[in-house]
């Protein structure tokens, strides 16, 4: 539980919409308990007056029901209202502290976890926790409120009745359902477990569904998914079961009290301690009260699941970050890089750059060549402070690691080997929020060589790109991307494979023009298109043999 309350920390700023939640939850379920209450006691109240003729004021009883009937309409409105406005800001609030807490973990620190796996915990995983405040905290903060308030109730009447019924309540509202949680736990999180591990083989499955089509995989591939399906369905199965074993028990105990409250209460109608009409409106009364602790067993149920959940949100959360912001950090005096001796790999003694060293002076333009694998990508990864190395990287005298990813930002453009483009149009994935002029924005199109082809398309610049650019073609999106670099005019600039998937012509268009507009930027080209290396003065070669300097 002390987990589940710590999540809740993010979004600690609506308490406000949490606690109204619970205080018209408790309302309304106290409002409902009185209408039971008073009806059965004017009920009875009126079958007495009849037999024994006595005078007896209905308009105070029928009017205090029909006012608590409207309560507890309007509350329960508004309890649905703003316990539900609460989860939404609540989970609102927890997608932005977690993407926060993964901006820094990109890409070195999520590469461990599978695509489907991740995609998973980002959205099924955070959206199961809005059953954190609506079915687990709001449900038990109102269940025991309730209980008190029932049992000082009863208490006004007699102590034994008070007793009674407060000790089946904490029956049925506490000792029942942690039974049940306690039931609920192994299932709960293999439920969570296999549910995780579904998403993800369905994910995986059709991203490489080209793939197994080729290799006649489907099958399997179908049997996985069905081994995971029976599984969970037989897990929400039994979860299934304890939950209506618990609220039998619940029920069972609600019929006790009235049985325990009427053997408690009838001698003392009979000696005159207590009227008739009371008699009955306490048993009413408490069979309402049992509507605050139903949920309680669901609630807890919940419980092992969600912190499942959780568990898997804070895994990467806690995750260490492959690169800090720095504590204190510097400004580079100028654009010039260096790296010297510097070290990388992706996995424990599998180094992809091993003593590589490199200077690029200030408004040189470099290019950087190998076979696959040397390291050509790695090197942009790491000016883009996306990994962690050893060795030295500076640029204008200032370390790599001294730099925050703000400064940096400013200072270094790229267009990487993959560029992503957003579910957006063409303008909103160039600008990503800049102003700039028409002129300016202009210009890009066209050393980018995008002009004559957003000329040509109906909705020109307003052109939906599609989900990671599915819109579009490969070209298409890598010269997005640069007009993306070239449009925010940082004094660096880093290009993975710029002219990757152009015709011909248009390669060589597009070179021309970024000859031009890249006099003075710092460029580092890293490209096996002969046409690209006319934007270098300098050509470096990475070879096979790692810790070579150049």
């Amino acid at each position: 539980m002390r987990e589940l309350l710590r999540m809740l920390r993010p979004a600690s700023q609506h308490w406000r919409w949490m606690a109204g939640g619970i205080g018209l939850g408790v309302a309304v379920i106290a409002a409902n308990a009185a209408l039971m209450a008073i009806s059965g006691w004017f009920i009875a109240s009126m079958a007495v007056a009849g037999v024994t003729q006595a005078s007896f004021n209905y308009f105070f009883a029928s009017a205090s029901i029909r006012a608590l009937a409207i309560l507890r309409a309007l509350g329960r409105y508004g309890e649905r209202l703003v316990s539900h406005e609460a989860a939404f800001h609540i989970l609102a609030d927890l997608r932005v502290w977690l993407f926060k807490r993964l901006i820094p973990l990109a890409p070195a620190g999520l590469e461990s976890y599978a695509g489907g796996d991740l995609a998973g915990r980002l959205r099924a995983d955070v959206d199961s926790l809005e059953n954190l405040y609506l079915r687990i905290v709001a449900p038990l903060a109102t269940g025991a409120f309730t209980i008190l308030l029932a049992g000082l109730f009863v208490l006004v009447w007699s102590g034994s009745a008070a007793l009674l019924l407060v000790g089946l309540l904490l029956l049925a509202g506490l000792l029942l359902p942690l039974l049940a949680r306690h039931l609920a736990e192994q299932p709960g999180k293999r439920s969570t477990e296999l549910a995780g591990m579904l998403r993800t083989t369905v994910t995986e499955g059709l991203q490489g569904a080209e793939e197994l089509l080729l290799l006649g995989a489907t099958d399997k591939q179908a049997q996985t998914v069905e081994g995971l399906s029976s599984g969970l369905v037989q897990q929400q199965v039994r979860l299934g079961q304890i939950s209506s074993l618990t609220l039998a028990g619940v029920t069972i105990c609600g019929a006790l009290a009235m049985a325990g409250l009427a053997l408690v209460c009838i001698p003392l109608v009979q000696t005159g301690q207590l009227a008739g009409p009371n008699l009955v409106m306490l048993l009413l009364f408490s069979a309402a009260s049992f509507e605050a602790v139903g949920p309680l067993a669901h609630s807890l149920q919940l419980i092992p699941a969600t912190s499942e959940a959780i568990r898997r949100i804070r895994e990467l959360a806690d995750a260490p970050i492959p690169l800090p912001e720095p504590l204190q950090p510097r400004l580079p005096e100028s654009c010039r890089i260096v790296l010297d001796q510097v070290s990388c790999g992706y996995a424990a003694g599998q180094a992809v750059l091993e003593q590589f060293s490199l200077t690029v002076n200030q408004g040189e333009r470099v290019a950087v060549v190998g076979p696959s694998g040397s390291g050509k990508s790695t090197l942009v990864e790491l000016l883009l402070r996306f990994r962690p190395y050893q060795g030295s990287i500076s640029i204008g005298g200032c370390e790599l690691l001294d730099i925050s990813p703000d400064q940096l930002a400013q200072l270094v453009a790229a267009v990487p080997q993959q560029p992503h483009l957003f579910n957006s149009t063409i303008r909103e994935n160039i600008l990503l929020g800049r102003e700039v002029t028409d002129e300016q924005l202009t210009a890009v199109l066209s050393d980018s060589g995008l002009e004559q082809w957003i000329a040509g398309l109906p909705q020109g610049m307003d052109t939906p790109v599609g989900e990671t650019g599915s819109a579009v073609s490969g070209g298409e999106a890598r010269r997005i991307a640069l007009a993306r670099a070239l449009i925010s005019n940082a004094p660096i600039l880093l290009l993975d494979e710029p002219t990757e998937g152009l015709d011909g012509a248009t390669e060589q268009s597009v070179v021309e023009r970024l000859k031009l507009r890249l006099q003075g930027t710092t460029l580092l080209v890293v490209t096996h298109r002969p046409a690209c290396l006319q934007l270098a003065e300098r050509i470096v070669r990475i070879g096979a043999t790692k810790g070579a300097s150049v």
